[in-house]
């Protein structure tokens, strides 16, 4: 199984690393969470189809792995949005990691 045409579409994004450093470009996927109950939301409610809380899925390319990054990384998206993240793992075929999967928080911060 391989996934190398998924990533050829979705947004571009850059990874920031440490202030002033920051990944090569790549694609990825980003779309809101949106959960039928709020249970997993921090038990806020909205109104339907608004997500206050930015919470997102994001799938990326396994040539950039979150899984070993620090709390101060980043996604940065083609918007210029910062995202932190919350959760993230490695979706592996055998002993090959095929993709990325996150839980990713949009931020107020801004990009230095």
């Amino acid at each position: 199984m391989t996934l190398n045409g998924i990533f050829k579409h979705g947004r571009t994004c850059r990874l920031r690393l440490e202030k002033g450093h920051y990944s090569e470009s790549f694609k990825a996927h980003i779309q809101p969470i949106r959960y039928k109950t709020k249970l997993y939301l921090e038990g806020d409610f909205t109104e339907i189809g608004v997500n206050k809380n930015d919470v997102y899925l994001y799938l990326g390319p396994a040539n950039h792995d979150l899984t070993c990054l620090s709390e101060d990384a980043r996604v940065i998206d083609s918007d210029n949005a910062l995202y932190k993240i919350d959760r993230c793992e490695r979706v592996m075929l055998g002993d090959k990691c095929v993709y990325i999967w996150a839980v990713i928080r949009k931020t107020t911060e801004v990009n230095i």
